[in-house]
């Protein structure tokens, strides 16, 4: 038995066929055969005609939120050619209207924002070129179109314009939260020119009680962020911090700008909105290690050995943590005789557009350098832990995993967390990145300024003679090691304190848990005792 899909198809082709006969007998002779196959499925048609009316079945089309503005010109044009279609001099069917024409024609099951879309683009779609600046005038901003873009599609372009090419992992990790929050809020379909600064600002409020990593919170993992916000709010739940709500703030504004820039909006509705609120000066920023906090970490049992290693490097090297964790091998190198960390975005050995995937760097212009081997790391036989990485042929200096765009270091980030907490010196100054704080706290001087920020990956200055004519990898070496190796740390060689014994990263134990989308990650089982 044919289905009645196939029959309603005959039917069609059928209609179609007396449509364009012209001969009345023929016309005749095929209106009786089309009515003889209506009969013999009548028990079918209503429910075929059901399926039709309703989009269901084998009518069911994909469904479109927002559609492409250069599509929705063509389907205009299409129904306009399909209604001009001359029998006699006479249009072939005035009945339906040109927007419902094309949207049959789309062949998608449209939303009422692309409806409102062909509406608005039907003159555009129709006249000449010519009287197009005229229509502009009229477009509403709550429609997308060319001229005024979904939210959705400036995110897509911001991140594929050549200046964000090389964004560091925290920084776009910073605005991925923004846009997730953005969208939860204002909806990516929404168009740029229909967001006003009353809509930035129900933004901000919900950043402003946000708390800190929400969406790892079991409790919080299915909410809204609007949810989460005014629950946190209500039960006065300690909020981000002001450095990483004005980031995400910030973020927003330069969204905007770049929407500016592009000539996508008029004015940018998130200028002027950072927040400074009076108990923002009670907040803690990150501290350095003090001289108790390192003799506790490195006591003459430490191991040098393994992942051991990495809190050595960042310390005596003044490496972030994500620099320090993503090295490879191959990074180090021997220049003029001496020991030198090469730190670029590049992988060496690898080809096309593999070398430049794997590792990332805050910025281009301060951020890849070269940097002398600290002396104590290679007297503590550092040089020798490397050559047997390479004789066990690693790549990585340190055994870590890559996270996506989050790099490499959050893949030891629970190590390094249950190690100082093992050791007692764990409080909300202190984290991983309190190496670094420790390193520019020691160096302030004692190493040449300039040479000091050369070999910290920090930025030397906007002028052209800085970011044009200084190369620093052309830099004396030897002197770069003489400054760095005056930066010494009082470790290794005192008594472990009983109460703070603890063997480091080597000495983890790990488990799996589960994150907000359901994947898998590492985290902290327990402590392995010496």
């Amino acid at each position: 038995m044919e289905p009645v899909e196939t029959k309603a198809t005959a039917i069609g082709a059928l209609s179609v066929q007396i449509l364009l006969e012209d001969d009345p007998e023929k016309r005749a002779e095929l209106e009786a055969r089309k009515q003889v196959m209506l009969e013999k499925m009548q028990s079918s048609v209503s429910e075929w005609k059901e399926d039709f009316l309703t989009r269901r079945g084998p009518f069911a089309r994909d469904h479109i939120d927002v559609a492409n503005p250069t599509d929705v010109q063509s389907w205009v044009r299409d129904a306009n050619r399909f209604s001009e279609f001359m029998d006699g001099g006479k249009p072939l069917d005035q009945s339906i209207p040109l927007d419902a024409l094309a949207a049959e024609i789309s062949g998608r099951d449209v939303s009422e924002t692309v409806r409102a879309q062909i509406v608005q683009e039907i003159p555009s779609a129709l006249l000449p070129e010519r009287a197009w600046p005229y229509l502009s005038r009229a477009r509403s901003p709550s429609v997308p179109n060319a001229d005024n873009i979904t939210l959705g599609d400036l995110i897509k372009r911001f991140f594929a314009d050549d200046k964000r090419a090389n964004l560091d992992t925290a920084t776009r990790r910073n605005y991925n939260t923004t846009i997730e929050i953005m969208i939860d809020l204002l909806g990516a379909n929404t168009p740029l020119r229909a967001i006003k600064r009353d809509d930035i600002r129900r933004v901000q409020r919900v950043i402003r009680y946000l708390p800190p990593r929400a969406k790892d919170c079991e409790r919080f993992r299915e909410m809204t962020y609007q949810q989460i916000s005014e629950i946190a709010e209500k039960e006065k739940i300690t909020a981000i911090k002001s450095g990483t709500r004005n980031k995400y703030i910030r973020n927003i504004g330069t969204l905007f700008a770049y929407a500016l820039e592009e000539e996508k909006v008029e004015s940018n509705p998130a200028l002027g909105l950072l927040l400074h609120l009076p108990e923002d000066r009670n907040e803690q920023g990150k501290a350095p290690f003090d001289s108790d906090d390192l003799r506790a970490m490195f006591p003459n049992t430490y191991q040098m050995m393994g992942l051991n290693w990495l809190p050595l490097v960042m310390l005596f090297q003044g490496f972030r943590p994500n620099e320090a964790a993503q090295l490879d091998t191959a990074d180090v190198i021997r220049v003029d005789g001496i020991w030198v960390f090469d730190l670029t975005e590049e992988t060496k050995g690898r080809v096309g557009s593999d070398r430049w995937a794997d590792k990332s760097l805050k910025n281009e212009t301060s951020a890849v350098r070269r940097v002398p081997i600290h002396q104590k790391l290679i007297d503590f036989g550092f040089i020798d832990y490397i050559k047997l990485r390479i004789d066990a042929n690693k790549q990585k200096l340190f055994d870590v995993k890559r996270y996506g765009q989050a790099g490499y270091f959050l893949s030891v980030q629970d190590q390094f967390a249950a190690w100082l907490e093992g050791v007692g010196v764990k409080n909300p100054s202190t984290s991983p990145h309190s190496f670094r704080h420790t390193w520019a706290t020691k160096s302030f001087g004692v190493v040449h300024d300039g040479l000091r920020k050369i070999m910290g990956g920090w930025t030397l200055g906007k002028g052209v003679d800085v970011q044009t004519y200084l190369h620093t990898n052309l830099l004396d070496i030897h002197r770069m090691k003489a400054e760095l190796d005056k930066v010494t740390f009082d470790i290794c060689n005192t008594d472990p304190d009983p109460a703070r014994t603890h063997p480091g990263l080597i000495a983890t134990k790990l488990k799996r848990r589960a994150t907000r989308n359901g994947k898998r990650r590492r985290t902290i089982l327990a402590d392995t005792p010496t």
